[in-house]
């Protein structure tokens, strides 16, 4: 992000509803030039689990830290983004993109998010970009372990 946030969240799927689920997030506020504190924020959450990205120098840094980076980044282009955006609308107008309750930070910026000049914005709403990357990035997510309170086991995703 230009004002140097950092933004991870952490998603879900339910391959059999292909519905996707927004379970935690989490913001690095100036963080972009203090790889630790990003790696340890992602690692908190599960080593596991697949992390997507936009900028290679700093998953590089990541990786270092032991996150599980995925070996591409996001596309980026803004015919992508477009794409990508859309998708979302679209999951979200079927039901098939579910956002948890408590995340107010995640609910705020989407209520915010606009475009400018009829494009994606890119770097003013860092919750979207990685909420954006993720879904574009969704065929890299894997069942994890068995989750006690629910029978189904859900593939999840990060961005940051």
């Amino acid at each position: 992000m230009e004002n140097g946030d950092v933004a991870g969240v952490w998603m879900a799927i339910d391959p059999d509803a292909d519905t996707v689920h927004v379970y935690d997030t989490c913001m690095f506020r100036d963080d972009d030039k203090n790889p630790i504190i990003v790696a340890d924020g992602i690692n908190c959450r599960g080593r596991s689990i697949p992390v997507a990205y936009n900028d290679k120098d700093r998953a590089e840094a990541y990786e270092k830290r032991g996150c599980n980076m995925l070996p591409d980044p996001c596309k980026d282009k803004p015919s992508e983004m477009e794409v990508v955006s859309s998708e979302i609308s679209a999951r979200m107008k079927t039901g098939r993109f579910r956002v948890d309750t408590r995340l107010t930070d995640w609910k705020e910026e989407y209520a915010s998010y606009f475009r400018e000049d009829a494009k994606v914005p890119k770097n003013s709403h860092p919750l979207m970009s990685a909420t954006r990357h993720a879904i574009e990035m969704l065929e890299w997510a894997r069942a994890p372990r068995s989750y006690k309170s629910s029978k189904k086991t859900y593939p999840e995703l990060v961005i940051v």
